[in-house]
């Protein structure tokens, strides 16, 4: 049985396949993700007060500028 060249290459050079290389990918990005989700969340908190007294007074100057009507 005649060996491809690309096939021997790899097994005589113990290069990990692309298959494999796309799964130790995907598990770095898990645990990468893994160990960012709590900072991720935590700057998701500290923005949420600020957000809130942002979004009440954009709407209360919307509410006033209607009330007031056209200029």
């Amino acid at each position: 049985m005649k060996a491809n060249t690309n096939t021997a290459n790899l097994r005589a050079y113990a290069v990990a396949a692309p298959a494999d290389l796309a799964a130790a990918a995907k598990v770095v990005k898990n645990v990468a993700l893994f160990a960012a989700a709590p900072f991720i969340g935590l700057a998701y908190a500290a923005a949420f007060p600020f957000v809130a007294v942002g979004l009440i007074a954009w709407y209360g100057v919307r509410a006033l500028r209607k009330k007031a009507g056209p200029a």
